[in-house]
């Protein structure tokens, strides 16, 4: 067990400070949005862009990893992060969109590098738990967000955030090099990186049907996580009436009970099955975005840290269990090619889940896209659990 703790703190930390680069925007819309004359709700079609340039980068993570190694593919990925994290603060829609561009890039990597570590040193009867352990890293990252960000802002103004988290992620590249020889040590300097092609990670993925019937109830989940994660604060601020900074650390409270969920769900899903940890998430998931069509002005703060960890225990809490199955099943144990196709179908579900959300809330309003997201996710919790295929 010793062998894997570098390689769980420097993927758990570096994936954690590209989470902090992906939620500069949905953070600032209320103030960004008001410099650019747009409804927040906007914040969906830049969370769409931002998952396009991930599910583009998933792709070739395979490949990447086996040439410059594990932990190469995760500093280069912190390195788009930060030039994504400067491009926030440029007020104007096409930097906002190359912005989202290249820190989707950025996060598109991180789990299939992560994987291929993590699998490689971890013993198989704790790989539940040691993966979501590093799934921590989103949880982690947005507790922290939700409370630096809105006091960058407060301190220096919206445009500030980018270029500090920029200088995170820059740190962070710095500061987990020593590990590098040690930890890509297995990479094959003679590996033609772009070899096996973009949609060979995707067949690969598609053609066992048990990886299959994972990838596509991830795709639902998925929408779950990042509608919560581009609209929560935006929506607390609209409906309870609450001002940046109180919004902003009740969306840490989400992600606080995310952190303990992930490790509670991989428990969980080693002593049972995925397939049922799975399940219960998805209808768990349901409840609580039904629960969010109530919240109004009368609402105790209580209530809303409330509702904000239910759907951090949901939403956020079922991808370590999800990303140790696809480790599981991967086709001839390549589990960095696996993952990178795997999260091809989770990052479409990133990317036009927050988009129609926004759509549905801009035109009906939250009630219905809560209503919305209640039914795609209930309903993939329940088709897991009918599955007859081990999930």
């Amino acid at each position: 067990m010793a062998a894997v703790l570098p390689a769980l703190v420097a993927t758990l930390a570096m994936q954690a400070i590209v989470v902090i680069a992906s939620l500069i925007v949905p953070i600032t819309v209320q103030e960004s949005a008001g410099a650019l004359g747009i409804d927040p709700a906007m914040v969906g079609y830049y969370t769409m862009v931002m998952w396009l340039g991930g599910m583009a980068s998933t792709l070739f993570s395979g490949g990447l990893i086996r040439r410059f190694g594990a932990l190469r593919v995760c500093q280069a990925s912190l390195a788009l992060a930060a030039a994504g994290a400067l491009f926030t603060g440029v007020p104007s829609i096409p930097a906002f969109a190359l912005a989202g561009f290249l820190i989707g890039m950025a996060y598109g990597p991180a789990n299939p590098a992560g994987s291929h570590l993590l699998a490689r040193l971890s013993p198989p009867r704790l790989r539940g738990r040691v993966f979501s352990v590093k799934q921590t890293s989103v949880p982690v990252g947005a507790a922290i967000a939700g409370l630096l960000v809105p006091a960058v802002v407060d301190a220096w103004g919206w445009q500030a955030a980018g270029p500090a988290i920029a200088l995170l992620c820059i740190a962070a590249m710095v500061a987990v090099q020593p590990w590098r020889a040690g930890l890509d040590g297995d990479r094959d300097p003679s590996a033609r990186p772009l070899a096996a092609g973009p949609l060979a990670a995707i067949r690969q993925t598609w053609m066992l049907p048990a990886l299959r019937r994972t990838v596509l109830a991830s795709t639902v989940f998925s929408m779950g996580q990042f509608c919560f994660t581009a609209f929560f604060v935006v929506f607390v601020m609209q409906r309870a009436g609450l001002g940046l900074a109180e919004a902003g650390s009740l969306f840490s409270v989400g992600f606080v009970a995310g952190i303990a969920a992930r490790v509670g769900w991989g428990w969980g899903a080693d002593a049972t099955s995925s397939r049922a940890a799975l399940a219960a998430l998805g209808v768990a998931m349901a409840a609580t975005a039904l629960a969010a069509t109530a919240l109004g002005p009368g609402w105790p703060w209580l209530a809303v840290a409330a509702l904000s960890a239910s759907f951090g225990a949901t939403a956020v809490g079922w991808n370590g269990v999800y990303l140790a199955e696809v480790a599981r099943l991967a086709p001839g144990g390549d589990v960095g090619a696996a993952t990178g196709g795997a999260m091809f179908f989770t990052l479409t579900g990133s990317a036009f889940g927050p988009a129609l959300f926004g759509a549905v809330a801009g035109s009906l309003g939250y009630d219905a896209a809560f209503v919305l997201m209640a039914a795609v996710t209930g309903a993939a919790g329940l088709w897991v659990a009918l599955g007859k295929d081990a999930v």
